[in-house]
């Protein structure tokens, strides 16, 4: 499956000051998050002028720039996966207290073009440790930021006024495609019948009739190989019958699934590019 994620890692994947998170295919934002030494600084570099207020303040727009870190260069996210993956849900807990992440606003189309989502971002901090060389109070600070993504980007985060009332409801991405482990099975119970490479096909697109599935065979050592995947997804099942009848799944290289590459085809097999 494709790295929601995006190329560049994102908050949660670690640029920035949070810890790292693996992302999976269909990540969503973590609710826990931890601030590193950039914000330790950036509260200790303002003197014993500082106050809790321009601490949250501070944090507020590590949070607006770690969202805006997520690259443009992901054309298969839609703008509602862009808010719902990529701006975290409920509260976060920082090195330092806590914020609040709303998505206020999103209009565009994708992560592949141009995209704007507006953010609110609520945080409290809690007082300095006076061991610190400059200690402060707690305090908090509530911004409002607009994120722009332009196509190979990451977004720059904006100043703009707070709207009054409550945020609008979190979008709710329709479910991706995907091919399950039950799928795969299914897939190579169908080659390792005994037909040619055309019957093959035949059943396998009767089992998989949708348009987003991409299905290949071909005769190949005696056997028969079969490629099923679906494009979008860089998702590819490989599977081949030897001439003795028994099935295996080829090994492939993951990139010759990304766009421009040979794709999920029987030539993984019978002509692998690497």
């Amino acid at each position: 499956m494709i790295d929601r994620g995006t190329s560049t890692p994102g908050p949660w994947a670690a640029p920035g000051p949070w810890a790292a998170l693996a992302v999976p295919q269909r990540a969503r934002a973590s609710a826990v998050l931890a601030v590193g030494l950039s914000l330790v600084l950036a509260g200790c570099a303002a003197g014993p002028l500082s106050s809790g207020d321009d601490r949250a303040s501070a944090v507020a727009e590590e949070v607006a720039a770690d969202v805006g870190a997520h690259s443009a260069n992901a054309p298969e996210i839609t703008l509602l996966e862009m808010v719902a993956w990529w701006v975290p849900e409920g509260t976060v807990y920082t090195g330092s207290g806590t914020a609040l992440v709303e998505p206020l606003a999103w209009s565009g189309e994708s992560a592949g073009s141009r995209a704007t989502i507006d953010i609110r971002v609520a945080v409290e901090v809690d007082p300095s440790s006076s061991t610190q060389l400059f200690a402060s109070g707690g305090g908090s600070a509530t911004r409002c930021f607009r994120l722009e993504w332009e196509q190979y980007e990451q977004a720059q985060p904006s100043d703009i006024p707070c709207p009054d009332g409550p945020a609008p409801a979190r979008p709710t991405p329709a479910p991706r495609p995907e091919l399950t482990q039950a799928d795969s099975d299914r897939i190579a119970a169908i080659v390792a019948g005994d037909g040619a490479a055309a019957d093959v096909e035949r059943a396998l697109r009767d089992a998989f009739p949708q348009d987003f599935i991409r299905i290949e065979t071909t005769a190949a050592d005696g056997g028969v190989v079969a490629a099923v995947g679906i494009p979008a997804e860089r998702e590819c099942v490989l599977v081949f019958r030897d001439a003795a009848g028994a099935v295996t799944n080829p090994g492939f290289r993951q990139v010759s699934l990304e766009p421009g590459e040979i794709g999920c085809s029987t030539s993984l097999y019978t002509n692998p590019p690497f």
